[in-house]
């Protein structure tokens, strides 16, 4: 096929080759089992970036109208499905119902799939990760979850199978509310309600608080999937920016309160996601206090807190609450293991109510056993042993990334240390085109976060997120080595491109 496209347009480009593309498949002329050029090939042939390419491509194959798989490239699939079985498995007069148009409008807004599939071209045996922040629970966990389990099938084996309350086990709101107690914070169980993870705790708020076209303020940047559960359902996001040190500017918040009367305004203020910074307690303070002013809610996402490696510890804003402005959110997952799925919500006892009507509709209570098991951790003090464990061990991966930017430090790259946390965000060069990093990046066998989609509005620089808590130490150095030579090599790309030159300021790491 040929496609045309114009810089003139206001249309961006990966969008007229996605239209053009899509256009050829409904009128026949692109069939299913049609296999398009690759996308570095027909980069060339257009005289486009490869990720504009790739960023069509990803469109389409959110459509269901494109699949890439190994060894056959990427085809064009059937218009009726995605998933068309084959033509001998077919009855006569019968076909597969058209999935992707009776899918939901809001299904389309749920995700972006880029990162998905950004993220897919970097899987190789020699990858190294700095993207997902998988904890890692240690050998030692793993010896105690074992015997824990053990005792657990002995004393409880019957009651491990039965449903409990929606709201969780009494007795483990009980013990969360003894741990919450070393956060400062004081409630009651009926005040606490056990999560599928904190995750599930965002898309429950979502659920209950939401309506379409209601406002939500964010900090800038903040973390993405809550961001997409609050648009799914409509909401308008406004970014809050932050000053040179990372702290809210509560002077734009207020004129903005005062302007837009949000339902709320979601924090995560102890080494956030993804800035791994912390909100002082002078903001905290003022924030609480211009939430009763203007009579808003305020959702602290805190499921870091526990990692702290060096500072003093600053009180969370649910535990300065005296009038009951604050939905508290964490989570035991980011600590021992993702599959655990156990987080929880503290609020006001209405708000529980309401929140376990949803949750009830949702998957009727967490799972029994995992949170016998949880119960088990936090009262006989292995959880406390574990945190003292993986802090030393996240520690030393901090410092070893943080040893590694400094060692192949590229100008123009800044970020801070943070005292505590999984995450380095990284402030890039100016001028410097995330998509192609985040390809090139791939193709040296090592992955990350960009930062775009922690940003309400489109960021003016490319951030990236690193993630050292489940990177080996042996291949920390490594990583960020090849990280920086994409650095290099994206950077002195567009200066070719620019000048018609390759520019000798930068030079790759090899």
């Amino acid at each position: 096929m040929n496609i045309i496209i114009s810089r003139e347009l206001s249309i961006p480009i990966y969008m007229q080759i996605t239209q053009q593309i899509r256009e050829a498949i409904f009128n026949g002329e692109l069939p299913a089992g049609y296999r398009l050029l690759p996308e570095r090939k027909l980069a060339e042939q257009l005289g486009v970036n490869r990720s504009t390419v790739l960023n069509a491509y990803v469109e389409l194959k959110s459509e269901g109208l494109i699949e890439s798989f190994v060894g056959k490239g990427t085809v064009v699939l059937p218009l009726n499905s995605a998933d068309a079985p084959a033509a001998s498995t077919q009855l006569p007069g019968y076909s597969t119902p058209p999935w992707r148009q009776l899918f939901s409008e809001r299904s389309f807004s749920a995700g972006d799939p880029l990162i998905r599939d950004l993220l897919s071209l970097s899987k190789r045996n020699d990858s190294i990760s700095f993207s997902v922040a998988l904890p890692d629970p240690g050998p030692k966990l793993t010896v105690k979850l074992r015997e824990q389990l053990q005792l657990l099938m002995q004393e409880k084996s019957d009651s491990l199978w039965k449903h409990t309350a929606t709201e969780g086990i009494h007795s483990l709101r009980e013990a969360i509310c003894m741990w919450m107690e070393k956060r400062g914070i004081h409630a009651t169980a009926e005040e606490v309600l056990i999560l599928s993870g904190s995750q599930q705790g965002i898309d429950l708020l979502t659920r209950v608080f939401i309506d379409p076209g209601d406002t939500i303020f964010v900090e800038e940047p903040s973390y993405f999937s809550a961001m997409q559960s609050f648009r799914s359902a409509g909401a308008r996001l406004m970014g809050i920016p932050a000053d040179t040190d990372g702290q809210m500017r509560l002077d734009i918040l207020e004129s903005m309160l005062a302007k837009y009367h949000p339902k709320l305004i979601y924090v995560l203020p102890t080494f956030q996601n993804p800035s791994g910074l912390v909100m002082n307690q002078e903001v905290r303070e003022s924030l609480l206090e211009l939430a009763y002013r203007y009579k808003t809610i305020i959702v602290e996402d805190d499921p870091y807190c526990d990692l702290r490696y060096s500072g003093r510890h600053v009180p969370s804003i649910h535990a300065m609450d005296r009038h009951d402005h604050v939905i508290y959110l964490s989570t035991f997952s980011k600590l021992i293991g993702s599959g655990l799925r156990m987080g929880w919500l503290s609020a006001p006892k209405s708000v529980i109510r309401q929140l376990a009507i949803a949750k009830q509709m949702a998957d009727l209570h967490t799972s029994t056993l995992s949170q016998y098991l949880m119960e088990r951790l936090i009262r006989s003090g292995l959880l406390e042993e574990h945190l003292n464990d993986v802090r030393n061990r996240y520690h030393r991966r901090k410092q070893l990334m943080v040893a590694a930017l400094h060692k192949y430090e590229v100008p123009g790259m800044n970020w801070q240390e943070p005292e505590g946390g999984v995450f380095i965000w990284c402030r890039m060069p100016a001028g410097l085109n995330a998509n192609e990093l985040m390809l090139r990046a791939a193709d040296r066998g090592v992955d990350y976060l960009p930062g775009n989609p922690f940003f309400a509005q489109v960021p003016q620089t490319a951030y990236v997120r690193l993630n050292f808590s489940c990177a080996e130490e042996d291949s920390i150095d490594e990583g960020i080595r090849r990280f920086v030579s994409a650095v290099h090599d994206t950077m002195n790309a567009r200066r070719y491109h620019q000048t018609g030159n390759r520019t000798e300021g930068l030079d790759p790491i090899i």
